[in-house]
């Protein structure tokens, strides 16, 4: 990542907003609710994969239990007697009930590869023995409960990647249509986004996933203020320009939730966002009809970064959710309570389909919320046709707000009554509630 001046910022979030739809928010009447309903909520974190030690203690395994997580991913390259790092967590992973994706690579791969979309190699992605290489994943994990699904890319953002991508979605819809392929990155990173999106979810099934990374929390930023809310605005906007590319498509997205303090080559690159910054970027994403969150990241430690010749390029410290003596940090008990509050309202949201999004910052005429006073996000949910429920959300992770919604009433006939009806909700600093319409 690179610094821009002030100039150059204000002219690309101006390019970004009219590129997204952000100037049309996601509350407009022409937004189509979701095909699919959200589903069952994933809730996971993502493992070390960049760390050079795998520590899987009882420990540890107490710990993530505890944690109120349904899903693991992202295990880095390993193996000793007990067998490689992924088949040691799979088998925790199927004695919790867990959910977890494998991840898998080509002959040849490296470590320096290791983190990368291995349709990005072309050599082996259009060979003939790609559909072998499925195979082969697919018969090595088909009978493991915990698994579900392929991770087959991350920060993939070259569009001369995406033809090979799509090879490889398509290959594993054939062999195995029951499970996703699963792809991490950052939307606005990609160099064609639509291309991007047509190539992994359109014609490769109906449960492919995008995992939407977006960390705001750096070193420098405050925790209040006009300058933290612009950085809240970019995240939202991130969120909405990922449902603006879901519409109309069987697909479904997670969003990877910034827990991690990250120190580079000495400087701090990003802080540790508290407790309520961790929940309002829960709610922020569910009120966008993300389906799962995924938090970065669980250990904490040392990578170092190399490039093709093996030579380190920059050292990265981290810390996360437990600490580098597998201690729990702060992050732990606000993530844990979090957690139970999801298990809670799954049973809720995952037979609901999404019907797009109001924001009080540039609030939208619609047929179901008059006016919103405060400073808040509505997601909207219901069946396949009507909304039923509203999620709203907090943007103020500093400050208890009363949030005030004038919800219009409609008739038998869909008519919109003249005098709306007033609900005012109280939201702790980042908090979210859902609540029928």
């Amino acid at each position: 990542m690179h610094k821009t001046n002030g100039l150059a910022r204000f002219f690309c979030l101006i390019l970004f907003c009219f590129s997204c739809g952000a100037l049309n928010p996601t509350g407009s009447l022409e937004y189509q609710p979701r095909p699919l309903p959200l589903g069952p909520l994933t809730i996971g974190t993502w493992l070390p994969t960049g760390m050079d030690e795998f520590r899987f203690t009882d420990t540890d395994r107490q710990l993530l239990y505890e944690l109120g997580i349904n899903s693991v991913q992202w295990v880095q390259r390993y193996a000793d007697k007990n067998g490689t790092a992924e088949e040691q967590l799979m088998a925790f992973a199927n004695s919790q009930g867990w959910d977890m994706p494998v991840y898998f690579e080509p002959p040849g791969w490296t470590a320096y590869d290791k983190l990368h979309n291995w349709a990005t190699k072309a050599e082996f992605a259009n060979h003939d023995s790609l559909r072998q290489l499925v195979q082969d994943i697919y018969s090595r994990w088909r009978n493991e409960s915990a698994f579900s699904g392929y991770l087959v890319g991350h920060e993939d953002y070259n569009k001369n990647n995406y033809a090979s991508l799509s090879a490889v979605v398509k290959v594993i819809s054939e062999i195995d249509p029951t499970y996703p392929s699963i792809t991490v990155g950052r939307l606005q990173d990609y160099q064609d986004i639509d291309f991007f999106l047509a190539k992994f979810f359109d014609g490769a099934g109906e449960n492919n996933i995008f995992q939407h990374e977006h960390y705001i929390f750096r070193g420098d930023l405050p925790s209040k203020g006009p300058r933290f809310q612009r950085r809240i605005d970019d995240l939202v906007l991130g969120y909405d320009r990922v449902i603006r590319g879901l519409e109309g498509r069987s697909g479904r997205w997670h969003a990877i939730v910034q827990v991690q303090s990250e120190e580079r080559n000495g400087y701090f690159y990003y802080r540790k966002p508290s407790e309520s910054e961790i929940r309002m970027q829960v709610g922020l994403a569910l009120s966008r009809g993300a389906s799962g969150v995924i938090y970065f990241l669980y250990s904490s430690g040392v990578e170092k970064l190399t490039d093709s010749k093996g030579e380190i390029r920059e050292t990265r410290v981290y810390e996360g959710i437990v600490d580098e003596l597998r201690m729990p940090t702060f992050s732990y008990s606000a993530v844990k309570q979090i957690n139970s509050e999801l298990t809670d309202l799954d049973s809720e949201l995952r037979d609901l389909h999404f019907h797009g999004a109001l924001s009080s910052r540039k609030f939208l005429a619609n047929r179901y919320v008059a006016s919103i006073t405060g400073v808040a996000e509505v997601g909207l949910f219901g069946d396949e046709k009507e909304v039923s429920h509203l999620l709203v959300v907090n943007r103020w992770s500093h400050k208890l707000q009363k949030i005030l919604l004038q919800l219009r009433i409609i008739d038998d006939t869909g008519k919109i009554l003249a005098k709306p009806r007033a609900v005012e909700v109280s939201l702790a600093p980042g908090g979210f509630t859902l609540m029928p319409f």
